[in-house]
């Protein structure tokens, strides 16, 4: 189903999407968030090659995750995406997993539009010109902050960015920042479910970088990740039981 206020896609689970724990892996949930929004815009006439094209790409800041349950292999999946509006300069667009006609999960994406060659943040304005989606203010209940770096955190390793990392932006895909925090979370946090999960994307990570991860556990049983390159702070993460 597409509609300019509502898209819709059905995708079964693949066994490559699954990892040690059984469920589906947190970067292939991310990615079919990535792409149902793809999809979206395509069928509207507006993908990533037109708009590429007319100087705009989408640079994802944050991603949150309210989880119920994670799917699993041969899980029959419907994703519903709406476009919920902007805050400043962020467009704001969520997701909504059922299986079997249950929502298991949400997902709430912010993003800003940007000039392809120079990553020049754009206004609103410029993408909002195409006349398809309307410019709707998203309600405080519903805003995505991003996520505030606490001072002393442990380092805990490195983590290279490779070739196989990049995305046609030709940076660090924000889908692998999943993998990143599930390979730097201690292995009992990885053992149990995990309700809720931020990550803030602040500056891209390059070809040939390597991020220095540091991270530590959190009031109420969490655990607080960020990495670093070395031109500052790219990324921040939450994951809570």
């Amino acid at each position: 189903m597409v509609t300019v206020e509502e898209y819709s896609r059905t995708v079964q689970v693949a066994s490559y999407e699954v990892g040690a724990n059984e469920k589906i892996k947190l970067s292939v949930l991310l990615r079919m968030a990535q792409e149902t929004s793809e999809q979206h815009l395509g069928e509207l006439g507006i993908g990533y090659e037109r708009l590429k094209a007319d100087g705009i790409v989408f640079l994802m800041t944050n991603y949150r995750l309210l989880i119920k349950r994670l799917p699993v292999h041969n899980d029959v999946l419907t994703i519903k995406t709406h476009p919920r509006g902007t805050v400043g300069v962020q467009f704001y667009r969520d997701f909504v997993v059922y299986a079997d006609g249950e929502e298991i999960a949400r997902i709430m994406q912010t993003s800003v539009s940007a000039n392809p060659d120079t990553h020049k943040i754009l206004r609103p304005k410029v993408f909002l010109a195409y006349n398809i989606f309307q410019d709707a203010k998203v309600p405080p209940e519903d805003r995505v902050d991003r996520l505030t770096v606490p001072e002393g955190l442990p380092f805990l390793g490195e983590r290279p960015i490779y070739y196989s990392d990049l995305d046609f932006n030709h940076h660090l895909n924000n889908a692998v920042y999943g993998d990143v925090l599930m390979d730097f979370l201690p292995a009992e946090m990885r053992r149990q479910p995990l309700r809720k999960i931020q990550i803030s994307y602040i500056s891209e990570s390059n070809l040939g970088e390597t991020l220095k991860i540091y991270g530590g556990p959190t009031e109420g049983g969490g655990f607080f990740l960020y990495g670093d390159h070395e031109r500052g702070l790219s990324f921040s993460a939450k994951a809570e039981p």
